[in-house]
């Protein structure tokens, strides 16, 4: 890693589906950044590529250096490479050779142990939402949590899927839950904001986690 201190702006979407582009004006301005996380569900239960192609042509219309995204329980993307995003699959990537970030498409609820997530990660990106007191008592991951746990703190942990509790739940343990869900509770109403973040690593190799209101 550099000696100098490294800063990015991350801004969080998901749960979209298909209304992604009510947040063009927004994320070109006041809600841009220097990454783009989509915690999943772009699309309505579509299957194949065809429900994707227009999501693929916003994001190149999108100011954003890095767009990463993960499949949700909507849609099936295992099989499918963006054109203007990276489509993460149970890994980890490093960019700007320091900022963790590691992704993972939706998995059954209470199928996986998790274990494969790094515990070097400094941002994870699940569809499925962890275990919480916060919200709703709905398709929890219990052993996401306890994974999370084992991380690196300060730890900025994404997801989506549970519309109701869209929102940013800040944990004593020093892990950050960040619900990115942008559909909100009536299809009457606009998309919620996308969540912005300030992510910051020192020269000592310190992370800093700043939520952005």
């Amino acid at each position: 890693m550099s000696s100098t201190s490294k800063s990015w702006i991350v801004v969080c979407i998901s749960d979209t589906h298909q209304r992604h582009r009510q947040l063009t004006d927004r994320l070109k301005s006041s809600h841009n950044g220097d990454i783009l996380i989509h915690a999943g569900d772009i699309t309505n239960f579509s299957r194949g590529i065809k429900p994707l192609d227009d999501f693929d042509q916003w994001l190149n219309e999108l100011p954003f250096k890095h767009k990463l995204i993960i499949g949700g329980n909507h849609e099936t993307i295992s099989n499918v490479t963006l054109n203007h995003g990276r489509v993460l699959q149970n890994e980890q990537i490093i960019i700007d050779d320091c900022l963790r970030i590691f992704g993972s498409k939706w998995r059954p609820v209470g199928d996986s142990a998790w274990s494969d997530i790094p515990l070097n990660s400094h941002i994870t990106i699940t569809h499925n939402p962890p275990f919480s007191s916060n919200g709703e008592d709905v398709d929890l991951e219990y052993n996401l949590t306890k994974r999370l746990e084992k991380l690196n703190r300060p730890l900025l942990s994404i997801f989506g899927h549970i519309h109701s509790d869209y929102g940013v739940y800040r944990q004593s343990n020093g892990i950050i839950f960040a619900n990115a869900a942008c559909s909100p509770r009536s299809q009457s109403q606009p998309l919620n904001d996308p969540l912005r973040f300030k992510i910051s690593i020192d020269e000592n190799q310190i992370l800093s986690i700043e939520h952005l209101i």
